[in-house]
């Protein structure tokens, strides 16, 4: 029987080895200087089922995915053998491989660390096992901690083996290990024996080239006693096990006494070598045993060796299990929360946490100016349920990790209200990625540093004095790229002596640096990633409203990033299949353009002018919001509808991956697009705007011209929409031609009140479209269009030949599309719900989807879409999924999260709180969501699922944009949809909570914290509802000052200098009374 708990911030699991399987990780989170590793664990065996550093090629123990490691984590994980002086058999608390009803499990989930533990009472012991990942120290280890605790009336002798059988050494990469793991055995080898600290690596690279290295950095396994004494690990599996090569059953140790193993030879050669720890002891009743080992990597073992003596006590050893479990509680201490439901604020932090995960925690180094802003602990969301993602944490200080564009850019839409000091970072760096065409790069790598041309002489001289007998090795170090991380692990890896601190180092390095965005094409574009830009923009202006013109117009550093691939004209990728016309083969990898320009695919590339050959081309914000409002403009559909998936990939929904080749389209990215038109043309009405003009590329402004000559024909009823279509995407691949290998940089003045007038146009167009859709969808917005053509044309030669595409199929010319919607899906109404401004009728598609398929009366949850069954598997993979599995037909945790964030911004504050109890984790019962109900699942199994089993039931875990959804739904529940405006020319504060009476404690508090640095309190003594017709409302205010300055205001109001005082900081609490 499992039973499910939440207990003083810890999820406790009775019971967890008989419960639903779940996989998870702990945070592989080392503080600003220690080294990640990643770390994972499932509910069976021991936990920890894989752990390694930096990616899957540097596994310590190897990766599988979710379901092998079910399977063989208790076989291959951490194991512990215990032979007790009068027993006939060797007792392993944890084993699976038969039932043991006197054994009684418990799994406690921490923030950052995992602990098991199991309770005998036949045997009379408990064992408890704590896991951490070591903090803030220039290795990284996994920390273990086992704890065998005699609870029996009588003294008990026992011998303990406990450990890995297997620890694949450094350099074996995971893929191959899985491939040529035998051969790969040839290689290994077990360093540092001596010294009772093993240290396992290849003895050199294993690649089939003329060049072969030698590996130098290693895997380390270090063990010791809580009296301090150094155990001399066996490191020979043949010596624990036999020839029992099942692992099922410790053999050898079976048959001889503990001492007498410890004396056998050992060979760890030409085979996988383990790492086990053996203890004799006699406990008395209540006696205990603590043994602590630590396995990790470090880049030099003499690291170790030399500071052992430090290592093996019990004190380092706790004052790093501290380490660890604060180091969460600061980081999360961001979102505090206290409500009248403590799961509620645990969930909060846990979910903020996640979020940071994927997205980056935004760390300001100080530069001697604005500080620069590095996103750090994120990595790609690659675990054992997502074992198709290839996830890396760099194993440096400052540590910074890989990840996809549109995961990192909504897991940092909230980053400005949690750290103003972010500032429009995160803006600029999503706008730049915007290339030319309107598309993005994939892969979003951590920032990197280089010193600028006109500081290098600066630095020389600058290092002479702050590092005299090395500084010739840092200018050197400096010269190419560079990360904060790489910088200080070289002066501790290399001993370096600097005559400053090394944050005085920093500071000066980075004052002369500019910092790099760093990303790579990755594969395809994707017809959505550009949808959440505008995001950021709104976010910042949440907190920055007073900045609007300035981060608009005034900073002229915006680039455009500058991809190897190409989209490919209609007439490279309109094909034949069969007898029907397909879009297969969209994207050209442009080698002409990587040999013409003398570029690698690989790097982080610019838009340039002189054709590619000059400097890069900057320009404001303004500018680049306009060229991809433009862009996606000239990509609707043949009907006006949806935006094109013209670029090989689909929209959010990746399973949908066929729709790009039947001309797929999304009424998505129409309504964002109208998002963007409205807040361009909101921006232009401004008064301050009047008589301004702005340059835009000639190329743009060409392109900009013939979309509007087209425009202004189409409504006038000059075009037909089908002729309207071809010319405008003619003009767009004409466009695209020009800025393929660069621009020329002439510029072209244009006024913006000229480019208000043709966004009004845009925006007409756009309402026709969208009107079509919704009636073509019976009053609710189809998500996805597809295309059939109805009238083409097949390509031929001179002889009547067919003319075949890079793709391998006769081309063709479509003359006429007729247009099929889909059947409903849940994205599109809840981005539809983003454009209404009347609350009416936001009420009525909430009503409009409860009574469709998009809701599952089973699990009382919103799914995907409704049933796919009748439509072709053309479509994508997720036809072929099961129904209420993965994306097909499930609750996709991440869009039923933004449907429900729209309710609550649309002002269905009844209808959003009562959705809440069934679609929130930390509301459901944890006995069928099967794990932790802090953490989020990617999607939890819906009614339409055959397996009864797993409905209700979570799968792959928590790092999902859930997490950027839930803060943001946080934000307005705590403080509103708009915190900061400006009043008669003064920025001011009008907190606007939307809570229920529940949520409040029994005295009538909650508190929150605000802008990251902010204890806002309310007190509402009555309980009452912050919303609707009777709801409470603010009366007053006490701010307190960081200084101990008290002011009170009797206004629900703050304006001026309290209001930029509060942004800045200095504000230490506020207390709000509401009646």
């Amino acid at each position: 029987m499992t039973n499910y708990f939440f207990d003083a911030g810890k999820f406790v699991i009775e019971g967890f080895d008989e419960g639903k399987p779940f996989a998870s990780f702990l945070p592989g989170l080392a503080g600003l200087k220690g080294i990640p590793m990643w770390t994972f664990y499932v509910n069976r065996g021991q936990g920890i089922c894989s752990f390694g550093v930096r990616d899957k090629n540097s596994p310590i123990m190897e990766f599988s995915p979710a379901n092998i490691s079910y399977k063989n984590v208790a076989a291959t994980g951490f194991r512990t053998f215990i032979k007790i002086k009068g027993e006939q058999e060797i007792y392993e608390p944890f084993q699976s491989a038969r039932p043991d009803a006197a054994a009684k499990r418990t799994m406690t989930v921490l923030p950052n660390g995992l602990t098991i533990e199991e309770s005998h009472a036949g045997y009379g012991l408990k064992t408890r096992i704590h896991y951490f990942n070591l903090p803030n120290d220039d290795y990284a280890a996994l920390v273990r901690r086992v704890e065998i605790e005699n609870i029996s009336g009588r003294e008990i002798e026992l011998e303990l083996l406990d450990g890995l059988p297997e620890v694949l050494p450094y350099g074996v990469e995971n893929s191959s290990y899985k491939e040529i793991g035998n051969l790969l055995r040839s290689w290994m080898d077990v360093y540092n024996l001596e010294n009772s600290i093993p240290f396992y690596k290849l003895r050199s690279s294993t690649n089939d080239d003329a060049q072969v290295s030698e590996i130098t950095s290693g895997h380390f396994y270090l063990s010791f006693t809580s009296e301090g004494e150094k155990i001399a690990p066996i490191v020979d599996f043949e010596v624990v096990f036999g020839a029992n090569t099942s692992l099922a059953y410790p053999d050898r140790f079976a048959e001889m006494p503990l001492s007498e193993l410890l004396k056998l030879p050992q060979y760890p050669v030409n085979k996988v070598p383990c790492g086990f720890s053996g203890v004799t002891r006699t406990l008395a009743s209540g006696g205990s045993l603590l043994l602590s080992t630590l396995v990790g990597h470090v880049n030099d073992i003499d690291k170790i060796n030399q500071k052992s003596n430090v290592l093996c006590t019990e004190a380092y050893i706790t004052t790093k299990a501290q380490e660890a479990a604060n180091l969460t509680g600061e980081l999360t201490a961001d979102i505090a929360t206290h409500t009248s439901s403590p799961l509620f604020d645990a969930y909060c932090q846990q979910s903020y946490l996640d979020n940071f995960l994927r997205g980056g925690y935004p760390f300001i180094f100080d530069n001697g100016a604005d500080g620069n802003v590095v996103h750090l602990y994120s990595r790609k969301h690659g675990d054992m349920e997502r074992d198709y993602n290839f996830f890396s944490l760099a194993p440096e200080y400052y540590s910074q990790g890989n990840g996809n564009f549109r995961d990192m850019n909504q897991n940092r839409r909230n980053d400005v209200f949690f750290n103003p000091k972010v500032g429009s970072f995160n803006i600029k760096m999503f706008y730049s990625l915007i290339q030319a065409d309107g598309y993005n790069p994939l892969s979003v790598l951590g920032t990197s540093f280089e010193v600028k041309t006109e500081h290098a002489h600066k630095l020389e001289t600058w290092l002479e004095g702050a590092a005299p007998d090395h500084h010739v090795e840092l200018v050197k170090l400096c010269r190419g790229k560079f990360t904060p991380g790489r910088l200080i692990n070289y002066i501790a890896d290399h001993n370096l002596t600097l005559t400053v601190s090394e944050d005085e180092f920093l500071t000066f390095i980075l004052s002369v640096s500019q910092q790099n965005i760093e990303a790579s094409f990755g594969e395809g574009f994707w017809s959505d990633h550009w949808t959440y830009n505008l995001d950021l923009v709104e976010g910042y202006l949440d907190i920055f409203p007073d900045k609007k013109q300035e981060l608009l117009f005034d900073d002229e550093s915006y680039a455009f990033y500058d991809s190897p691939a190409y989209v490919q004209p209609r007439s490279e990728k309109y094909v034949l299949n069969g007898d029907k016309v397909r879009q297969y083969g969209a994207l050209l990898e442009d080698e002409e353009k990587l040999h013409k320009l003398h570029r690698k695919a690989g790097d982080t590339h610019w838009l340039r002018t002189d054709g590619g050959h000059g400097a890069i081309y900057r320009s404001n914000l303004f500018v680049k919001m306009f060229s991809l409002t433009l862009n996606k403009f000239a990509t609707l559909d043949p009907y006006g509808m949806g935006v094109e998936m013209e670029g090989n990939k689909p929209g959010w929904n990746d399973a949908m991956n066929g729709l790009p080749g039947l001309f797929g389209s999304g009424m998505s990215e129409t309504f964002e697009l109208k998002r963007n038109v409205v807040f361009l043309l909101d921006l232009l009405a401004d008064r301050k705007n009047e008589g301004k003009t702005v340059e835009l590329p000639v190329e743009i402004s060409q392109f900009l011209e013939s979309v509007n000559h087209s425009v202004i024909s189409v409504l006038d009823g000059e075009l037909t929409q089908f002729r309207y279509w071809d010319t405008v995407a003619t003009a767009r691949e004409v466009y695209r031609e020009s800025v393929r290998f660069g621009i020329t940089g002439l510029q072209s003045v244009v006024s913006l009140e000229d480019l208000r007038r043709v966004l009004a146009r845009f925006l007409v167009k756009i309402e026709e479209g969208i009107s079509q859709a919704i009636a073509l969808g019976n009053g609710l917005t189809p998500t996805y269009f597809r295309f059939e053509a109805t009238s083409f044309q097949p390509v031929t030669d001179d002889e009547g030949k067919p003319v075949i595409s890079a793709y391998g199929l006769p081309k063709a010319v479509v003359e006429g599309f007729e247009v099929f919607a889909l059947p409903y899906f849940l994205e599109g109404p809840t981005r539809w719900l983003k454009t209404l401004k009347d609350r009416d009728q936001a009420k009525n598609v909430y009503h409009s989807i409860k009574k469709t398929g998009l809701y599952d009366p089973k699990t009382s949850m919103y799914q995907t879409s409704v049933s796919l069954e009748a439509e072709s598997h053309e479509i994508g993979r997720m036809r072929a999924f099961t129904p209420g599995w993965l994306e097909r037909e499930s609750n996709f945790l991440h869009m039923t999260y933004k449907y429900l964030l729209e309710l609550l911004k649309a002002g269905l504050y009844e209808e959003f709180y009562g959705e809440l109890h069934t679609s929130l984790v930390p509301f459901l019962d944890p006995a069928v969501y099967g794990r932790s109900t802090l953490e989020n699942s990617s999607f939890i199994a819906t009614g339409g699922n055959p397996d009864p089993g797993v409905h209700g039931r979570g799968f792959v875990a928590r790092l999902s944009g859930s997490t950027a959804e839930f803060l943001s739904m946080w934000r307005v529940m705590m403080a509103g949809k708009k915190v900061f405006s400006v009043v008669d020319g003064e920025l001011a504060l009008s907190l606007a909570p939307v809570l229920p009476g529940w949520l409040f404690d029994e005295r009538g508090n909650l508190s929150f914290t605000f802008l990251g640095s902010t204890e806002v309190t309310y007190y509402n003594p009555k309980r009452a509802d912050t919303f609707g017709e009777n709801g409470a409302v603010i009366k007053s205010l006490k701010l307190v000052y960081q200084d101990g300055t008290v002011i009170e205001v009797a206004s629900s109001l703050l304006s001026g200098g309290h209001a930029e005082a509060l942004r800045r900081g200095e504000i230490k609490a506020i207390k709000v009374v509401l009646e």
